[in-house]
């Protein structure tokens, strides 16, 4: 049996985004559907018997519908070929009992092939290489979690034997203790509650399908217990992670015990934008500063990157920099998240004007700070001349 595992789309973080001209919608949101509509070719080119989504299909609690469409339209597409059980995550969940989740939708209009869960329960799903039993673990208030280990206990004795059972996955989108976080504590809803992770090594589990953190790590391999990792960045915390989704492959070693299984899994890198950051360590007697800039720049492949730029400037350096030709530099890149100049300013006694500096007037107190600073006589003269200026306006 061949799963596929992934979570945390998040479709609507647009925080690095341009407008597309074409459709009229920001760059970040057709980026998280051209994830999607990956994650679904990759379904179909596997010919994997069930797609299970660990949770957070949206930004927020309230997507708009042009992002209920994009993720309906690619859920859909899934459904109707692979079974498709989803979670409800933290971004999915409503803040009052009565609201619908954003996932409920599914389970109103009754679409065919589609499970959602909203509460801890023990799912059995048909599919083409046979019966999957779920044990499901959604996003919990945090009053709810007073009696996961007894649910739990309860739903790992609920699970069939084979032959007639088959294969026992756990799907959760939790925080499991001795994970590594990201970017995602920075957007959490509420307070998380770390679940301790022997809770989830029965060994009646074949596998343990988890979202909610958006770093890809293994946190066990008997039963393997699998974080997929979100498949899209959605900030520079996430620069350097490898984003993507998980196929698993289950293959019975025994017909006569629910617990002779052999799961191996692959990551699949799901060819995420990617961010970068560049910085310039300039120096005092760096003679041509934009060049050494422009130099670094041109080291690094940043066509339809996510870039920043950090220089660090030393506070003794007194060549101009040419900003408009910086600009330029980096115009291949999809977005120029920013350009940090950072100052590292002058010890205080370095600067000092001497005990006299309160006679002095304010143009020759303001001679003896370039004096200090070493600024050349043509730079002194030109800000000697805005300054008088200055003082006679």
């Amino acid at each position: 049996m061949k799963l596929l595992h992934f979570s945390d789309m998040h479709i609507g973080m647009e925080n690095y985004s341009k407008l597309d001209p074409v459709t009229g919608l920001s760059t970040g949101l057709l980026d998280f559907f051209k994830t999607f509509d990956f994650i679904v070719e990759k379904a179909f080119e596997e010919q994997v018997d069930a797609v299970l989504f660990a949770g957070d299909a949206y930004k927020t609690r309230d997507p708009n519908p042009t992002q209920q469409r994009g993720f309906g339209e690619r859920i859909k597409k899934l459904a109707n070929k692979i079974p498709v059980v989803l979670v409800v995550g933290n971004h999915d969940t409503p803040n009052a009992e009565g609201k619908a989740n954003t996932l409920d939708i599914y389970s109103a209009l009754e679409i065919e092939n589609v499970w959602v869960s909203r509460k801890p329960e023990l799912l059995q799903i048909p599919t083409p290489s046979g019966n999957l039993q779920i044990i499901t673990l959604p996003w919990l208030h945090k009053n709810d979690y007073k009696q996961v280990a007894e649910k739990l206990k309860l739903m790992y004795e609920k699970i069939k034997p084979l032959p007639t059972g088959g294969p026992a996955v756990f799907l959760s989108h939790a925080e499991i203790e001795g994970a590594a976080f990201g970017s995602e504590k920075g957007l959490t809803i509420g307070n998380d509650i770390s679940i301790p992770l022997p809770l989830l090594q029965d060994k009646k589990l074949c596998y343990a399908a988890l979202g909610h953190i958006h770093k890809h790590q293994i946190l066990s391999k008997n039963p393997l217990i699998v974080y997929s990792g979100s498949p899209q960045r959605i900030d520079f915390g996430e620069e350097k992670e490898k984003k993507g989704f998980i196929i698993v492959e289950i293959s019975a070693i025994s017909r006569q015990s629910s617990d002779k299984f052999k799961t191996s899994y692959k990551f699949i890198p799901s060819r995420a934008r990617k961010f970068l950051t560049i910085t310039v360590d300039l120096k005092t007697d760096d003679k041509d500063p934009t060049q050494t800039i422009l130099d670094k720049i041109k080291k690094n492949n940043i066509r339809g990157k996510i870039v920043r730029l950090i220089i660090n400037i030393h506070g003794e350096l007194d060549q101009d920099i040419g900003m408009d030709k910086i600009k330029k530099a980096l115009h291949p890149a999809h977005i120029v998240a920013g350009i940090s100049r950072n100052v590292d300013r002058v010890e205080r006694e370095k600067l000092s004007l001497g005990k006299d500096v309160e006679t002095l007037t304010p143009v020759s107190a303001l001679k003896k700070y370039f004096e200090v600073k070493k600024y050349s006589p043509a730079k002194q003269r030109e800000l000697e001349n805005y300054a008088t200026a200055l003082l006679e306006s």
